[in-house]
């Protein structure tokens, strides 16, 4: 079964900008059909109220965090773009201190995070999965990037430079899922992306997703990240 967001709404009891919000953010996952946001009854039940861990950052302070966990030499990073300015820099010491120091990554990932991108979900034709990975204008992240140990094969999940995203959706005719199926593509568009993820990014959307092995996924990045 499917909800609207003013189903979801009465479901959770609260108004349907709040449901609208979390939907938007992630904290429940949704997905775009039609023009309208639905959410799977089961996806509405695994949700779990509380105060998020902190404010969303911006597109551009999401990227420069996330680009400061990188897995070589900061000199080394694709987002040279991004150099922050020396406010910028005073800001992100005082969230990288947090983050090493957060008792919960995950939830803290989740709320910093939520506005890295925007998430597209779309039904892609089987047979053309393994080819739309060689794809050299997507991304590999999440359950596709080989450091999450997880390469599902059945589906595709990568970020995409916002320019490039129709072009992407009209040539490989990806097409919203049908209500209550679940999509085989998830793309995340942003201003900027490199041509090789932060290991943070891959972290962050596999702590999106609620089975157990994407979170193990997840925290097993941290974990590598925080031995550095």
């Amino acid at each position: 079964m499917v909800l609207s967001i003013p189903e979801l709404a009465n479901r959770l009891n609260v108004h349907e900008s709040r449901a609208r919000q979390l939907v938007h953010s992630g904290r429940i996952r949704g997905q775009r059909v039609g023009g309208r946001w639905i959410v799977d009854e089961a996806d509405a039940a695994q949700y779990r109220p509380g105060k998020p861990a902190g404010r969303p950052l911006s597109e551009r302070s999401a990227w420069q965090l996330m680009s400061c966990f990188w897995e070589d030499s900061p000199r080394h990073s694709p987002l040279g773009y991004l150099e922050p300015s020396p406010v910028e820099k005073h800001r992100l010491k005082e969230r990288i201190n947090r983050l090493q120091d957060s008792p919960d990554l995950i939830k803290l990932l989740a709320a910093w995070l939520a506005n890295r991108a925007e998430k597209f979900e779309f039904s892609s034709s089987p047979d053309d999965i393994a080819e739309l990975r060689e794809d050299k204008r997507i991304h590999l992240s999440g359950v596709s990037h080989p450091c999450s140990g997880l390469l599902a094969n059945s589906e595709v999940e990568a970020y995409v430079r916002r320019n490039e995203l129709q072009d992407v959706v009209k040539d490989w005719f990806l097409v919203e899922p049908s209500p209550g199926r679940r999509p085989n593509v998830i793309l995340r568009a942003a201003e900027q992306v490199p041509d090789e993820l932060p290991p943070l990014v891959v972290a962050a959307d596999l702590a999106e997703r609620p089975g157990v092995r994407e979170q193990q996924a997840a925290r097993e990045i941290l974990r590598n990240i925080h031995a550095r």
